[in-house]
C-alpha cells in the first residue's frame, strides 16, 4: 500500500476565522478522520468516525435548552428522494466546509454533490457543485434495489470521496468540484449499483454495491486514495481464495467455518453452473474500521432470490437447515485484514436465509466489560430482530438478543452461533404461504443507531415494527440484471397505529430501558451527544430531540418531507449546529416516490401495503437539507 505524509489540520478553533494551532502529521487517510473525530466541533465521516458511534461530546444543546432549538437555514440537494445520508463538516483550506450530495431519481438528478462554505455559518455559500454527466446508465435507476438512495461522501486528503448508483466511484479536489479519479466499481448490467457510502480505511477507498435483487455477486474492493488503483478485491460467494479466506479464518471459532473445503462453492447447489455465481451477499450499507486491529467490518446482504427452497439441494426444510446449505457466506459478518482484504474472521447470522434478513446494517464497535473481562466488542443490530455482541479481536459471540418481536427463531445458541428457527414461521415451499415477523425489511433496516462510547452498552435505536407474510414463487429465470424475487410479501403493522419505535437498548441484558411508539416508520439514524440528546426524525416529517436518561421527548419540528436520513451536529463560532436531511425514499417510501399502485399489497416486495396502511402516500416529496441552532 502507498502511503504519504499529509499535515492533518486538528484542534481547530473557530472565533471569527479559522485558527490553525500546532498541526499534527497523519501517516493515512483514516488517520485524519480519526484526528478530526476528536475534536468534537467537526462531523467528518458518515458515522462521525470510524466505530460508527454517531456520538459528539458536544454539549451546548442540552436537555434543559433544546426547547429553543431554531430553524437556521435550509439547502436543496437538487433532487427529491432517497436522502438516507448525512453531510460530512471538516475544515478545508483554511475554512469550514460542508460536503453532501443528493439521491438518484433520473440521470439528470443523479448524486448531486454541492460543497458549502460556512465561514459564516447562518448564512453558507455554495463554493462548487458536481455531478457526473458522461458514460451513465440509465438502467441503474429501475435496478437500484430499493430506491436510488444515497448515504452520504468521505472528506480525506483533500478530496470528497463519493460514488454513484449507476457504479462509479469518484474521488473529487475539495478546493474546485474537478475530478481527481474515476473508477468504475458496480455495473448494472449485472444487477449492481451503489448506494453506498464507501470507507476510508488506512489509504484505501473500500467499497461494495447492492444487487441481491437482481442476482448480483456480493464483492468488496479497496483502491487506493490517490490514485484509484485497485489494491484488493474480494467476494462474498465462491471459492476461498476469490472470498479471500486463508488458513487462519476463524482460527478461535472453527464452527463458524473455515477455509479448506470452498463452502462458498458447495453450501449452494449445484445447478445453473453453480447458485454461487449468482448467490447475492452483496456489501450496500456500513463499513467500520479498527485502525488497532487494522480489520474493516462490513457486513453481507441475502442470498439471491427469495424461494428458499432453489437455494437448497435436498428437498424439506429440515434437510436444508443442517448446515450444508447455508449459503455462505451471505447474511455474514466479515472482519477483513485492511491491507489485503483476507478474512480474520466470518460470522453468519442467518445461515439458509428464508426471509430477505439482509445482513448490511451497521457493525459499530465500543470497548465493553463482558462478563468480567475488557472486550473489544462489535455490536450488530440485525434485520433478523436479533441485536449480537461479538469480540471483534476474533469473532466469538458473546450475546444475541431479540430487539423486537422475534417469531422465526426461539433463540440464537450461543455455543454454535446458530439460530433455532421455528418451522411454521419459515417460509420454504413454494406457494405455501407463511407469517414471520419481524418482516423483510428487519426489525432495523438500514437506519443506524449510535452509543455513547462512555455507555457503551447502551444503543439508541430506530426499529421497524411489522410482520410479513411470505409466499415463496417458482423460479422463472437466473439471468443477472433482471428482478431477482420471486416471492409474494405482504407487511402489515404488528400492532394497530404504531409501525416505528425508538429504543434505548442494552445488549448485554437485551433489555430496552425505554420506548418512543409512533404511527410513523422510523427510518432515519439517531445520533447521542453529551448534552444528554438523541436526535432523530420519523418518516412523516417530525424531527425530534429526546433525553436519553428517560425518552422523553423535548422538542420537535415538522419538516418538509419525510425523514430518511441522520442528524449531525457540529459547532461553529462557538454556536452548536444540528442538520438533517428531508425527502422521502428508501424501501418503505418508494411507492410514494415512484407512484406504485397503492392498492398492490405486494408492490415494491411489500412496501405499498407498509406505505398505505401507514399514510406515507399524504407525506409530500422534498429533497432538503435543514440546519438548527439555539436561538439568541
Amino acid at each position: 500500500m502507498i502511503r504519504s505524509s499529509v499535515l492533518l489540520l486538528s484542534g481547530l478553533l473557530l472565533a471569527g476565522t479559522v485558527g490553525i494551532p500546532n498541526p499534527v502529521v497523519a501517516e493515512t487517510a483514516s488517520e485524519e478522520i480519526d484526528a478530526r473525530a476528536k475534536n468534537p466541533d467537526w462531523w467528518p465521516a458518515p458515522g462521525r468516525d470510524n466505530k460508527l458511534t454517531r456520538h459528539s461530546d458536544l454539549k451546548e444543546i442540552t436537555t434543559d435548552n433544546v426547547g429553543k432549538l431554531k430553524y437556521v437555514w435550509s439547502q436543496s440537494t437538487g433532487a427529491l428522494r432517497g436522502h438516507e445520508g448525512q453531510p460530512v463538516v471538516v475544515e478545508h483550506d483554511g475554512k469550514p466546509m460542508m460536503y453532501f450530495s443528493s439521491g438518484c431519481p433520473n440521470m439528470a438528478q443523479c448524486n448531486i454533490v454541492q460543497a458549502l462554505d460556512l465561514t459564516d455559518p447562518d448564512n453558507p455559500v455554495q463554493i462548487w457543485n458536481y455531478v457526473k454527466k458522461t458514460d451513465r446508465d440509465e438502467s441503474a435507476v429501475p435496478r437500484a434495489c430499493c430506491d436510488t438512495v444515497h448515504r452520504g461522501v468521505n472528506y480525506a486528503k483533500n478530496k470528497v470521496i463519493y460514488h454513484t448508483l449507476d457504479g462509479y466511484v469518484i474521488a473529487l479536489d475539495a478546493s474546485t468540484g474537478k475530478e481527481v479519479w474515476v473508477v468504475k466499481h458496480a455495473y448494472p448490467e449485472k444487477g449492481e449499483t451503489i448506494t453506498g457510502p464507501t470507507l476510508i480505511a488506512e489509504n484505501l477507498v473500500i467499497a461494495g454495491f447492492g444487487g441481491d435483487e437482481f442476482a448480483a455477486r456480493g464483492r468488496l474492493t479497496a483502491y487506493d486514495v490517490d490514485t484509484g488503483k485497485v489494491v484488493w478485491n474480494c467476494h462474498s460467494t465462491g471459492p476461498d481464495k476469490d472470498v479471500c479466506l486463508t488458513p487462519d479464518t476463524n482460527k478461535a471459532n472453527p464452527h463458524f467455518g473455515t477455509a479448506g473445503k470452498d463452502i462458498g462453492v458447495s453450501s449452494y447447489p449445484d445447478t445453473n453452473g453453480g447458485e454461487w455465481k449468482i448467490g447475492g451477499g452483496s456489501y450496500w450499507a456500513w463499513g467500520s474500521y479498527d485502525p488497532e486491529l487494522k480489520l474493516v467490518f462490513w457486513s453481507t446482504g441475502n442470498p439471491g432470490h427469495w424461494s428458499p427452497s432453489y437455494r437448497c439441494g435436498d428437498k424439506t426444510h429440515d434437510e436444508c437447515n443442517t448446515g450444508k446449505w447455508d449459503n455462505k457466506w451471505s447474511m455474514t459478518i466479515f472482519a477483513r485484514k485492511v491491507d489485503t482484504g483476507e478474512v480474520a474472521w466470518a460470522y453468519q447470522m442467518t445461515p439458509f436465509d428464508q426471509w430477505d434478513y439482509d445482513g448490511v446494517n451497521e457493525n459499530i464497535l465500543t470497548d465493553m466489560d463482558i462478563d468480567g473481562k475488557k472486550v473489544k466488542a462489535l455490536t450488530h443490530f440485525d434485520r433478523n430482530g436479533f441485536a449480537y455482541v461479538l469480540d471483534r479481536t476474533n469473532g466469538t459471540l458473546l450475546r444475541a438478543s431479540k430487539f423486537v418481536t422475534v417469531d422465526w427463531a426461539e433463540k440464537v445458541d450461543l455455543k454454535t452461533g446458530r439460530p433455532i428457527k421455528v418451522r411454521e414461521h419459515s417460509p420454504f415451499e413454494v406457494g405455501r404461504n407463511t407469517p414471520a415477523c419481524p418482516s423483510a425489511m428487519g426489525g432495523k433496516d438500514q437506519q443506524p443507531c449510535s452509543v455513547d462510547p462512555k455507555e457503551p452498552n447502551k444503543f439508541y435505536c430506530p426499529t421497524n415494527n411489522w410482520c410479513m407474510e411470505d409466499e415463496p414463487q417458482e423460479r422463472t429465470h437466473t439471468q443477472q440484471g433482471t428482478v431477482y424475487v420471486f416471492a409474494n410479501v405482504y407487511m402489515y403493522p404488528e400492532k394497530p397505529g404504531i409501525s416505528g419505535k425508538l429504543k434505548k437498548f442494552d445488549v448485554l441484558t437485551g433489555k430496552t430501558d425505554w420506548e418512543i411508539p409512533d404511527p410513523y416508520p422510523n427510518w432515519g439514524g439517531t445520533m447521542v451527544t453529551d448534552g444528554g440528546v438523541v436526535f432523530y426524525g420519523s418518516n412523516n416529517g417530525d424531527f425530534r430531540a429526546v433525553d436519553k436518561k428517560s425518552g422523553k421527548v423535548l422538542w420537535q419540528q415538522r419538516l418538509g418531507s419525510g425523514i430518511i436520513g441522520n442528524p449531525i451536529t457540529y459547532k461553529l463560532k462557538g454556536k452548536q449546529y444540528v442538520s438533517i436531511f428531508a425527502g422521502l425514499g428508501g424501501w418503505i417510501g418508494i411507492p410514494v416516490t415512484a407512484g406504485l399502485d397503492m392498492e398492490d399489497k405486494f408492490g415494491a416486495i411489500g412496501a405499498t401495503a407498509m406505505a398505505k396502511a401507514t399514510g406515507l402516500d399524504k407525506i409530500p416529496q422534498a429533497g432538503m437539507l435543514y440546519t438548527f441552532r439555539l436561538g439568541e
